[in-house]
């Protein structure tokens, strides 16, 4: 049964679990509004913590560090991985300890790892030899046991934008399998250094959830083996990385994608012995936000129309960075037949697009649409650029 986030009533755009009306947040409108529901995190979160072996869910500060979105997940007794400092500082400001946090990221400066080693994180994932050896050093000279996990590139194609596909040979992040036994070798020599977790995370908005089974299927016999060098490992860092459909609100297509998940973990690790550990980031908050946004010019040329709101690049960065797709509604549906607009922002680049020859019920100018979808990387990705007025941020 379908349990769409987003529908028209009374020929107005409905938003949220409870179908909150969204006109009524643009009545003194005075710049670009992102509405979030919070419920919305916290029934996903439920889903995923009915998977009955999963040790701990992190979620990936990343896709939204809004202190408030931190504390609800915070309260629901889960994680958080983040990838600078400046996150863990965001996380423990919002409540979460250092026991709660996984530092993972690929360009972690050795002033870093330094402020993290000594305030007992939980985890550091290692992405390179050299992040290693700065870890062995410090944990040296300040006389801290450091628990680490392995980031690895299992060099499985996630099957997802190649922009955001992260665990195959020539990926940024991650050790390959050579890299991996190197550093498994030099912590088995390293009584400072614990190697707690190994970790693989294949990309982002992942649709086809079989690509797990492939990962697992390398990963696993490779856990043994680092094992087998140091005893001390026992979690297993099963990463995150599953989409939503962007052109699709639809709560229950969502709950079964990640039943479908889980059913992959369940038969793929039955039998197999360790703390599991999940990093998930768009998939809990992806849905929680739209964005408000008003309909500036309207304006043709002898090729096409262009429908030129208030909110762009500097407010939704993603897609002008990857072609992104994101669906655009207007709030008030007017009888009429429908118009194909590219619809763009106001920023000085021609790169400042949010959607090309999209069909919409007729609009006008003043009139307000909503962007869907902005609850991950929306805020988090904004820019002063041209110095225009950025987003307010409003709780149903």
């Amino acid at each position: 049964m379908s349990r769409k986030l987003l529908s028209y009533k009374n020929q107005e755009l409905c938003f949220g679990l409870k179908q909150q009306p969204l006109l009524a947040f643009v009545k003194n409108y005075k710049q670009p509004v992102i509405v979030y529901d919070l419920d919305i995190i916290k029934e996903r979160i439920e889903w995923i913590q009915s998977w009955k072996r999963l040790g701990k869910l992190h979620y990936a500060v990343k896709a939204n560090f809004h202190l408030d979105i931190l504390r609800l997940i915070k309260s629901m007794n889960c994680g958080a991985d983040v990838v600078s400092v400046g996150e863990i500082k965001r996380a423990l400001e919002a409540g979460f300890t250092a026991q709660d946090i996984i530092f993972s990221g690929v360009g972690k400066s050795k002033e870093e790892l330094l402020w993290a080693i000594e305030r007992d994180i939980y985890q550091i994932n290692i992405e390179s030899i050299s992040e290693l050896n700065k870890i062995v050093l410090i944990s040296q000279q300040t006389g801290k046991t450091v628990n680490v996990g392995l980031r690895i590139n299992p060099e499985i194609d996630a099957e997802t934008h190649k922009s955001i596909s992260t665990a195959l040979k020539d990926s940024k992040f991650g050790l390959d399998f050579e890299s991996a036994l190197i550093a498994i070798q030099i912590i088995s020599e390293n009584k400072s250094v614990n190697l707690k977790a190994l970790s693989f995370h294949l990309g982002s908005q992942i649709m086809n959830v079989n690509v797990f089974e492939k990962a697992l299927g390398v990963m696993k016999p490779f856990y043994l083996k680092a094992k087998s060098k140091c005893p001390e490992l026992d979690r297993f860092d099963l990463g995150g990385g599953i989409g939503i459909d962007y052109k699709d609100a639809d709560s229950a297509e969502d709950e079964k994608r990640w039943k479908q998940l889980e059913a992959v973990f369940e038969k793929e690790l039955a039998g197999f012995e360790a703390t599991y550990l999940l990093e998930i980031g768009r998939f809990l908050v992806a849905r929680s936000g739209v964005m408000l946004s008003r309909v500036e010019i309207i304006k043709e040329t002898p090729l096409k129309k262009f429908l030129v709101l208030d909110v762009g690049m500097t407010h939704l960065m993603r897609p002008a960075l990857y072609d992104a797709y994101h669906e655009i509604l207007p709030l008030k549906l007017l009888a009429g037949a429908k118009q194909d607009y590219d619809i763009v922002g106001p920023i000085c680049e021609s790169t400042d697009v949010l959607a090309e020859q999209r069909s919409l019920t007729p609009i006008h100018e003043e009139e307000f649409v909503a962007l869907c979808d902005v609850g991950a990387y929306g805020s988090v990705m904004a820019s002063n650029y041209n110095l225009r007025d950025e987003a307010i941020e409003i709780f149903i």
